[in-house]
């Protein structure tokens, strides 16, 4: 599959000075990603998939290496360790994907996520996505706080302890 020059692999700095990669994420990196889900502590596997035993483990690792049409996956390495992961999948509305983020746990505070959906965003905008859609639980603060230092106009609403998103992106993201 040709990729365009939006989706090339980009460095960026993180905030406590290390230099990462964000890639598209491919078949190759299928133990990675597996890797990376087995180590998440029972309170970040919560956080993720609202759930400390998700069934569809091995599913999810396949459609984030094996995209398709309407997905996409998105892996922040630092050298070759693989420390974050942002996807989307369109809905619907072709316009619209929903997102999922998730960044190692020792890496959290770092800029990780905040670089991740960036870079998904410019992705996503790249391919006619013009609004993000997450549900969070409300206990999850620090991946509320990313959606909410980057400024981007959002509405929430609310079931209970999960925050449903709609996020609209920029026409350009820097």
């Amino acid at each position: 599959m040709m990729r365009s020059q939006a989706e090339t692999t980009a460095t960026c700095e993180l905030l406590d000075g290390r230099q990462i990669s964000l890639r598209p994420l491919d078949t190759e990196d299928a133990e990675a990603v597996a890797e990376l889900h087995r180590h998440l502590s029972d309170h970040d596997r919560y956080f993720r998939f609202f759930t400390l035993n998700p069934a569809h483990l091995d599913e999810l690792v396949r459609k984030l290496t094996e995209p398709t049409v309407g997905q996409y996956a998105l892996g922040a390495f630092d050298g070759d360790r693989l420390i974050g992961v942002a996807n989307y999948m369109v809905s619907a509305d072709p316009a619209v994907a929903d997102i999922a983020i998730l960044v190692a746990h020792e890496d959290h505070s770092h800029g990780v996520g905040t670089m991740l959906l960036k870079r998904l965003a410019q992705i996503a905008r790249a391919h006619g996505i013009r609004r993000f859609v997450a549900d969070v639980l409300a206990a999850n603060h620090l991946m509320l706080a990313v959606f909410s230092d980057l400024g981007w106009p959002r509405e929430r609403g609310s079931y209970g302890t999960v925050l449903h998103l709609n996020i609209d992106l920029p026409d350009r993201i820097t």
